[in-house]
């Protein structure tokens, strides 16, 4: 693909957007790059840019930007309704996302990962079992390093990529050679329109695919299970239930039925807890025995695995209440799904930045179990007042707040799980920044208490 010379335009400014931008210049385009935000982290960002020979324009995006450009590249989280892409559009501009472009620039086998919740454990598992075999592989996208940065590596022969609804949303001939969709449930609808748009973003993973290609579907999700009769590829099942052909459960095994029957491992060898897990390892398995991977690689990849930071992550013991910071959880149903990894008295820690979620799915999904729930942040008394009445309710503003809360209400055997439902960008830069708080707040507890268990 040559595009020296070309005049691209770059709409957005964070990692992929800037990664983009630095590829196309190393590339002789002529690249000018815009972003919306005139802060002063953003000032800086853009003064490296210019030092790189990239023109940078930062505030409003007017039509003028579209002068003269070949191509407009997309960071993801730029909605493609804002006006200068409907624009761009109406002039017949061609548009492609970050890993649009990456997928023009290589000739590596894809596995791409995408779903609502578990991709990037799904994704980084994956990654895990492909360093086990020996085999060269780099995980990107989604997951942290943008795709175009590592497309024309050299020493990488297969690309493993979690993909989002917001870079699915811009593909064109983007084609995976193994893809895998873990679930669908509401999320992102602050910037869909609404669900049904959502779900047609995550089946254009699917849209390239030929019956060459291999789909790993969650057949236990029924809008996943809804997409099969549209996919040309082969699609191979995952489910907890029996299945003739795919990856499932039975008596208490995971089971890959492809060519034969191969006994992986018990559930209980697992070492990440909850049924969503098990989801995350029935699809890594399969599109790891797609790929040609050995089944002992594979089981001793997966039962030696113990999970990502901020995902169902183990902080401490304070006073016989253990504490578990699941910050990744931003949205509902990755905290309903957090719940059923637990079965002792719990007190559940919620709130954050709603995302245009409702908050009766997590309300109708509580068991006996959870003791009280403490709402915090800005969606903190929305949660609540979504809750029975008969659960014990507190809110508090911050994070920290909640967690001397929640250990008020805690006894010995209790569980705290920090699985907030909501984005963090009310008060953090993230999830990881959000996870890091608590974590702290909880350590800052134990000194408190003048006790901790390790």
């Amino acid at each position: 693909m040559d595009l020296s010379q070309k005049r691209v335009l770059v709409i957005g400014l964070g990692r992929s957007g800037r990664a983009a931008a630095r590829k196309l210049r190393a590339l002789g385009a002529h690249v000018l790059a815009s972003d919306v935000s005139t802060s002063d982290e953003m000032a800086v960002l853009a003064g490296e840019l210019r030092d790189a020979s990239i023109d940078v324009v930062l505030g409003p995006q007017d039509d003028g930007l579209l002068d003269g450009v070949d191509l407009i590249v997309v960071s993801p989280g730029v909605p493609s309704r804002m006006p200068l892409l409907v624009r761009a559009a109406e002039m017949g501009l061609p548009l492609w996302g970050e890993i649009e472009l990456a997928y023009r620039l290589t000739d590596k086998p894809i596995v791409a990962i995408t779903g609502t919740n578990g991709k990037t454990t799904t994704t980084t598992l994956i990654g895990k079992i492909f360093e086990a075999a020996g085999w060269p592989a780099h995980v990107a996208g989604n997951i942290g390093t943008p795709l175009v940065s590592i497309a024309d590596d050299r020493r990488v022969d297969t690309l493993i990529v979690e993909v989002s609804s917001f870079q699915l949303d811009t593909i064109i001939d983007f084609r995976p050679k193994i893809s895998v969709l873990l679930n669908i449930t509401e999320d992102h609808l602050d910037w869909h329109p609404d669900y049904e748009d959502y779900v047609k973003a995550k089946s254009r993973l699917f849209l390239n695919q030929t019956a060459d290609d291999i789909a790993v579907l969650n057949l236990d999700d029924a809008d996943v299970g809804s997409l099969v009769p549209g996919i040309q590829a082969r699609v191979v099942g995952t489910s907890k239930d029996e299945l003739d052909h795919g990856v499932c459960v039975s008596e208490g095994r995971i089971k890959i039925r492809l060519d034969g029957e191969v006994d992986l491992c018990g559930v209980g060898e697992l070492k990440i807890r909850g049924g969503h897990n098990i989801d995350n390892v029935m699809a890594a398995a399969a599109a790891c025995t797609a790929a040609g991977i050995d089944a002992q690689v594979i089981a001793e990849a997966v039962t030696g695995f113990s999970g990502l930071a901020h995902r169902l992550e183990y902080v401490t013991t304070v006073d016989g209440v253990a504490y578990y910071n699941d910050s990744k959880a931003t949205n509902v149903d990755a905290t309903v799904k957090a719940l059923t990894a637990f079965t002792e008295p719990l007190v559940l820690l919620a709130g954050g930045r709603n995302k245009g979620n409702s908050f009766v799915p997590l309300a109708e999904s509580l068991t006996p179990h959870v003791k009280a729930i403490v709402g915090f942040g800005e969606a903190g008394r929305d949660i609540l007042q979504a809750m029975p009445a008969d659960i014990r309710q507190e809110y508090a503003d911050t994070v920290e707040a909640a967690v001397a809360c929640a250990a008020e209400l805690a006894g010995p055997g209790y569980i705290i799980l920090f699985s907030p439902a909501c984005a963090s960008f009310d008060a953090f830069r993230g999830y990881t920044h959000r996870g890091d708080a608590f974590k702290r707040a909880v350590l800052s507890l134990g000194e408190d208490y003048g006790e901790e268990d390790n």
